[in-house]
């Protein structure tokens, strides 16, 4: 009920605010346990320029990081899903995955970044737009480092490859 209270209450602030008018925060009365005579309020002049009290934290403790625009560089680097993958000097190292900033670069196709969907520090998840042996696609990739490996995750899509459930290890560079 107390919530309920303290959101009417910041509706008729709102809605007298928007109406050209000041609420007077003295004459909101809001259950909350605070007698009225212990709100502090502010001269009308400083209303505008003061903080919002909603009783939420501040913005920058609160808010997540915002998303990458690249993908970060703990996964950059060349990975093998085994060691001749890493070693091959004929270049049909097929299990090579090589990540910089923008691209996974394969065997025969690279992916070049489209829109990120998640990220914390071990994990990625984006969209990528494929281009290989004469045929473009995208394909959500999800990324994740665990235990100093890289595992790659996709789902299928119609007309395109299937699933992908692959873990690399990390080529000594």
């Amino acid at each position: 009920m107390t919530q309920f209270k303290h959101s009417l209450a910041v509706l008729v602030a709102l809605a007298l605010t928007a109406c050209g008018q000041s609420a007077d925060d003295s004459k909101i009365a809001i259950d909350n346990g605070v007698p009225a005579s212990d709100v502090e309020t502010l001269p009308a002049d400083d209303r505008a320029s003061a903080p919002a009290q909603t009783g939420a934290a501040a913005p920058n403790a609160t808010m997540p990081a915002a998303m990458p625009t690249q993908i970060p560089q703990s996964f950059h680097g060349r990975w093998g899903i085994n060691r001749a993958d890493c070693t091959s000097t004929r270049g049909d190292a097929k299990g090579l995955l090589t990540i910089d900033g923008a691209r996974l670069t394969f065997y025969e196709s690279k992916g070049t970044l489209g829109k990120v969907l998640g990220a914390t520090p071990g994990s990625f998840d984006a969209s990528y737009g494929f281009m290989g042996e004469g045929d473009t696609w995208e394909r959500v990739e999800r990324l994740r480092l665990v235990d100093g490996r890289l595992q790659r995750r996709t789902d299928a899509a119609p007309g395109q490859e299937p699933p992908v459930n692959l873990t690399y290890e990390r080529c000594g560079e």
